[in-house]
């Protein structure tokens, strides 16, 4: 009968567990990684969406500039970079509504704010076309009516508040990536930690695998040996296991003993 030893069984419990929490940690890992995943593109796309409001701003300020440019100098020079400023400004608010469709409140500022831009560059048309059409005094009343102005200035705002409320997404998102990320180094630490203990598990069950692979069992009775689930004469064992062959003697100590059980007269034959 073979007695169970308790380290090994300790160790094999220890990474058994080891190996559970690996598990348990690698899934962690997963839907930490997932999440920071999710939490990089909502910062991706926040960052997308003030380039948009940005290049409205800019090309819509270039589209007025062209316009007067051209009212003041009557040179076709100006209407390249007219028709590219406006149609840009025409792409990008669609573009925007694609971008802000999944937040109602800020889709609905923005198709304020698509109103009164589209409003403008009607407007800028409109002075082009005059001044085309040899109308140049009436296309100046327009530029110099306080509802154009006002009306640039409107959409200057609407532009900067969502860029604020962007900003204020940007800094939320972010402030949620770092934390993603600052979760998921820790998890790696404890993936890091988790292995290692595996390994030192490994290793010593390797070494008490070694260790019971050079133990012999013997019978305490019979003194035969336990070989390949075969009980086995000593000698046999030696020949099988070392391919060593025997022969048979007797030590001192046996022959003494011996001796003494002997008569007196068989003892002095001896």
């Amino acid at each position: 009968m073979k007695i169970p030893h308790s380290r090994p069984i300790l160790v094999s419990f220890g990474l058994a567990s080891t190996a559970l929490v690996l598990c348990a940690l690698l899934l962690l890992e997963w839907k930490d990684g997932t999440a920071a995943v999710e939490s990089f593109g909502w910062v991706s796309h926040t960052l997308e969406i003030q380039r948009e409001l940005a290049t409205v701003e800019a090309r819509m300020s270039e589209a007025e500039s062209a316009e007067r440019g051209y009212l003041l100098t009557s040179e076709a020079n100006f209407l390249a970079p007219y028709t590219a400023a406006t149609n840009e400004v025409r792409t990008r608010l669609v573009n925007l509504q694609k971008l802000v469709a999944d937040n109602e409140s800020e889709h609905a500022q923005l198709r304020k704010l698509d109103v009164l831009a589209r409003a403008k560059l009607v407007e800028l048309d409109s002075t082009v076309r005059l001044e085309r059409a040899g109308k140049r005094d009436l296309a100046v009343a327009i530029v110099r009516n306080t509802h154009s102005d006002s009306l640039m200035k409107s959409i200057r705002s609407g532009l900067q508040s969502m860029t604020e409320f962007e900003a204020s997404l940007l800094r939320s998102r972010q402030q949620s990536l770092v934390r993603e990320l600052h979760r998921g180094d820790m998890i790696s630490l404890g993936l890091a930690a988790a292995l290692a203990v595996m390994l030192i598990a490994l290793l010593v069950l390797a070494r008490g695998a070694e260790h019971y692979r050079n133990l012999v069992t013997l019978c305490a009775w019979t003194r035969s040996v336990e070989y390949e689930g075969e009980w086995i004469s000593f000698e046999e064992y030696l020949r099988r296991r070392f391919d060593i062959s025997t022969t048979h003697g007797i030590a001192p100590d046996a022959l003494a003993q011996i001796e003494v059980g002997l008569p007196a007269e068989e003892r002095q034959k001896a």
